[in-house]
């Protein structure tokens, strides 16, 4: 059985040019990178083959050469630029050239080149994954879920129940999830949510990779409040009569905004949802009347951290539109202590577990 579906995969994003291109490159013999298993047991014994880097090797490779074979792609000759088709319907002949009979029968006993490892470690195997680059750079975002480590593991786990899965976030809200921006959106916010109450954290590609490799658990607790955290959020993006926040903005959630909307629902896990759904809707309108670009950098991040205290006072507040203020004119606003809406003790990240200590045997007395 083959695997193309590792959690670290990326998705195919093979244009139908680079799929000529690989046609081109079968038929005239050129070098065409092996496709990379990792081999490993199921629960019947029987060998498992995992494409390292499935979704781009085995799925878009060997879907340009089916697409070739069935006739929705042509070989494209370098000389003449003329397209040859290896399969033409009857309405085409007349349209289209067919590859002669002796090239078909060459090219049908062509063979792909294959490698395959055995007991991989998980850490390794994701390693081989990042480290084969066949056609396409990976993404930041790629590179988040190519990390081994229990935090990354758990962030792997949180897409999967809240987003991938049928009638999941990726349904209900209008938002990027290509090629891995799912999984970093989801990391983001659980890093920021992460920093409270001691930090206001901004995820930047450096500081999240080296959070999310630390190789300590997450704790029960906090584990807990972000599963309830994006539960609400599904369910305010789902009921009509509480999903203002993103039925009444054309635009589609930016990634900053879904990381902060999961921060104001993890500092506002206390309050209703009603009042939280309205909070969030300030939210959006608040930092889209502020900023034309909606970007995850310092200042909208600052912006961001900013509403979102002031939402932790009052959740309804009109204020931030401009409006009167339901605290009154002129009172000074009470600086938001994110110590009242999270009382769990978190460690300091563990980086690594180190080295085992060398102990030296005592002598004995003869």
């Amino acid at each position: 059985m083959i695997d193309l579906n590792p959690s670290y995969q990326r998705e195919v994003v093979w244009p139908e040019t680079k799929q000529i291109g690989l046609i081109d490159s079968i038929f005239r013999n050129f070098y065409v990178p092996p496709v990379v298993f990792a081999v490993q047991k199921d629960e019947d014994d029987e060998d498992v083959f995992i494409c390292v880097d499935g979704k781009q090797v085995c799925t878009a490779r060997l879907t340009s050469i089916q697409k070739f074979f069935d006739g929705q792609i042509p070989h494209r000759d370098t000389k003449t630029k003329k397209n040859f088709w290896y399969t033409t319907s009857e309405s085409s002949k007349g349209q289209r050239l067919e590859v002669p009979d002796f090239w078909k029968e060459e090219f049908s006993k062509k063979r792909i080149t294959c490698v395959t490892y055995r007991n991989l470690a998980p850490g390794t195997e994701r390693e081989i994954f990042q480290r084969v680059q066949l056609g396409m750079t990976l993404t930041a975002a790629e590179k988040l879920q190519a990390i081994s480590s229990p935090w990354a593991q758990w962030i792997g786990e949180l897409e999967a129940r809240h987003v991938t899965v049928d009638g999941g976030l990726s349904h209900v809200l209008q938002w990027d999830t290509k090629r891995g921006r799912d999984y970093q959106n989801i990391a983001h916010m659980v890093y920021c949510c992460d920093g409270i109450p001691k930090q206001q954290l901004l995820p930047t590609a450096q500081k999240v990779e080296k959070w999310l490799s630390r190789v300590d658990e997450p704790g029960q607790q906090f584990k807990d409040d972000i599963e309830r955290v994006l539960k609400d959020f599904w369910l305010i993006a789902h009921r009509k009569e509480l999903n203002e926040g993103f039925t009444k903005i054309q635009q589609r959630v930016a990634p900053v905004e879904f990381l902060f909307v999961g921060v104001l629902l993890y500092t506002l896990r206390g309050a209703s949802l009603e009042d939280r759904a309205k909070a969030i809707h300030i939210l959006r309108k608040s930092v889209r009347s502020e900023f034309k670009d909606i970007r995850n950098n310092s200042v909208v991040g600052k912006a961001m951290w900013k509403h979102v205290g002031d939402l932790a006072v009052n959740p309804t507040s009109s204020g931030i539109f401009g409006g009167s203020s339901s605290s009154g004119k002129g009172r000074k606003k009470r600086k938001v202590d994110y110590s009242e809406v999270d009382e769990e003790y978190r460690p300091e990240p563990v980086r690594s577990l180190g080295k085992p200590l060398k102990i030296r045997p005592r002598p004995t007395k003869t």
